[in-house]
């Protein structure tokens, strides 16, 4: 296959880097996932502060649970594949329906999902046999099993994102300032709401299959508040956001590789992440220090 050559090839650059832990072929399986990951969330995570929906993140990750359970129990071993992102659009897509039809804010209608989605996947998962193991490796992921499908469908997300955002940004800004006045401006509304809202959840659950439930929110709010901190125009947000975004993931996981570290490679690039956020703030400080 054309994808997986040009994988090959990517391996073969890397493990021209003069690092040692470059040499191992599941180290630059996880790389080359973190450098398309911290790409694409950085950029989502863009979208999901303008919108004021981090909470939208925790939502869909927790319901990687029930799409796993229900998955396993329908099609056995294959069935987290399907099921964790369909379910995830379908919640993803309740979620904006509730919002639009009901006069509740969008932080109510993410919670009553969230509720439902915490207690039906804690539900589910308690009835499987091997209900641990699946807990565990959704609740903290690993990044270092991560496959070459895995990375072909991460390089198709990321492409079909990007695309989406070159056709529907102006008017996804619009929408965030204020959607009468997009409506007013002819903006179809509704579709790039329901779009745009899917392709997010589809990006949180492959962020799970990354890092990990309880990081996957992290790794998508962080680059992005980071950015915002310093940056002075929305372009400088972008590209800040995504320099934040790959630098913490790279550096996560080669320190977490190193055996003098030895630590989870999610929760590295979380916390290499929250530096990055702490060092934009001192910076941000000094800067009106220095003004005023």
């Amino acid at each position: 296959m054309f994808g997986t050559g040009l994988i090959e090839k990517i391996y073969s650059l890397f493990s021209c880097i003069p690092l040692e832990v470059l040499q191992y072929s599941f180290i630059q399986s996880a790389l080359l996932a973190v450098l398309i990951a911290a790409l694409l969330t950085a950029v989502a995570g863009i979208q999901i502060i303008n919108y004021r929906m981090a909470f939208f993140a925790d939502t869909i990750a927790h319901s990687a649970f029930a799409g796993a359970a229900l998955g396993i129990f329908l099609l056995g071993s294959a069935g987290p594949m399907w099921f964790m992102p369909l379910l995830a659009m379908l919640i993803a897509l309740g979620v904006m329906k509730l919002k639009r039809s009901s006069n509740l804010s969008g932080d109510s209608a993410i919670g009553v999902f969230f509720a439902i989605t915490a207690a039906g996947g804690l539900l589910m998962v308690s009835k499987l046999p091997n209900a641990a193991l699946l807990a565990q490796n959704f609740l903290f992921g690993d990044i270092l099993t991560i496959s070459a499908r895995d990375i072909l469908m991460l390089i198709l997300l990321a492409a079909a994102y990007i695309v989406f955002l070159f056709f529907a940004n102006n008017a996804l800004q619009i929408m965030a300032i204020d959607e009468n006045l997009a409506r007013a401006h002819r903006v179809p509304t509704c579709f790039y709401s329901y779009l745009h809202i899917a392709l997010l959840a589809l990006i949180v659950i492959f962020s799970v299959r990354t890092i990990g439930v309880l990081l996957a929110g992290a790794m998508l709010i962080v680059p992005a508040a980071a950015a915002r901190s310093i940056a002075r125009s929305a372009k400088a947000v972008f590209y800040y956001a995504i320099v934040f975004g790959t630098i913490s993931g790279v550096s996560g996981l080669l320190i977490s590789a190193q055996e003098w570290a030895n630590t989870a490679a999610g929760a590295t690039i979380v916390i290499v992440n929250c530096i990055l956020f702490l060092i934009c703030q001192l910076i941000r400080s000094l800067q009106k220090a220095l003004i005023q």
